[in-house]
């Protein structure tokens, strides 16, 4: 009966396509962030990771634009890459190196990135979607 009553009224209202968010501008994103190696040294075992920034936007960042890919190991800054301005379409890779414990469980050592933008005078459009500005990685 009620599926009766609400028929009308579903197949009458107007279908409003979801859109994705845009964005005009530069869109700094962290991409990925992996294992680029791992060496043991003694009781330790020697990591690098490698992190991608790419403007996923469609304009390039100032020239004068200073950002960098913040590292954090659980809740703990441990380290700051620099980046360089991006233009559409580009992509820039750091890396952050670390030791573990040649013992340590798998996936129990946390990190996060985040894109920090320095510059207070920014434009606006510099960064226009934070998103896609962080990344977890486990190892």
């Amino acid at each position: 009966m009620l599926a009766l009553l609400l028929a009308p009224l579903l197949f009458s209202a107007p279908l409003v396509a979801a859109s994705a968010p845009t964005c005009s501008g530069a869109d700094p994103a962290i991409i990925s962030a992996t294992v680029q190696s791992k060496t043991p040294n003694g009781d330790l075992n020697h990591y690098v990771i490698a992190i991608t920034v790419q403007n996923v936007g469609s304009m390039k960042q100032a020239s004068n634009l200073l950002q960098s890919v913040d590292i954090f190991q659980d809740a703990t800054k441990v380290d700051q890459k620099g980046l360089q301005p991006l233009a559409p379409g580009k992509s820039q890779t750091v890396t952050y190196a670390f030791d573990r414990a040649m013992g340590a469980a798998h996936d129990s050592t946390h990190f996060r990135f985040s894109l920090d933008m320095h510059a207070a005078s920014a434009p606006s459009n510099a960064d226009c979607s934070t998103s896609n500005d962080t990344f977890r990685l486990d190892v």
